[in-house]
């Protein structure tokens, strides 16, 4: 019996232990609920639904950090994403410092028409030589954040947030 118990504790640490260390991607997601209607009996929906991913949650110094950020439509119906004068979608790893500053294409993607269940998606392969390292990078940690905006149907900035490493891991004082 305590053979068995040992045995699996050992495994449940190895396998906390092997997540813990691995170098697959680092993703959030948030979802946009439609409201339900109490007089015609609708229920809440999700409506939108915005995943940022970096592939991996430690760099070197110097490495490339590939990022993709999708917008999906949750609903059974046509949505219809509009950002005003502002990109209806957009990646950044600091502030000040987006993708649409940088790309043209995802600056002027300020309407997005999305059928039922299709989705958008904008990469990044970052930083890039127009990119201050100094404002995205803490240097106290060597830590970076990276958040994904959206434009929602009720018109407010959907957002998440993935965090990584560039360069060594620092220690605090």
């Amino acid at each position: 019996m305590n053979k068995t118990i040992a045995s699996l504790l050992m495994f449940l640490t190895l396998a906390v232990w092997l997540t813990a260390c691995s170098s697959g991607p680092v993703c959030d997601s948030g979802t946009e609920k439609k409201p339900g209607n109490i007089d015609t009996g609708g229920i809440e929906k999700d409506a939108t639904i915005g995943t940022l991913c970096v592939d991996k949650a430690e760099y070197k110094t110097g490495d490339t950090v590939h990022m993709t950020f999708t917008v999906k439509n949750a609903l059974d119906e046509q949505i219809v994403l509009d950002g005003g004068q502002r990109p209806v979608m957009d990646i950044c790893p600091a502030q000040n410092q987006c993708l649409s500053q940088y790309q043209t294409d995802v600056a002027q993607l300020t309407r997005l028409v999305l059928e039922p269940g299709q989705s958008h998606t904008i990469q990044w392969d970052w930083p890039t030589p127009e990119v201050d390292l100094h404002k995205a990078v803490n240097p106290a940690s060597n830590q970076v954040y990276v958040h994904g905006y959206w434009g929602r149907l009720d018109k407010g900035p959907g957002q998440v947030m993935v965090q990584l490493l560039y360069g060594p891991r620092m220690l605090g004082p």
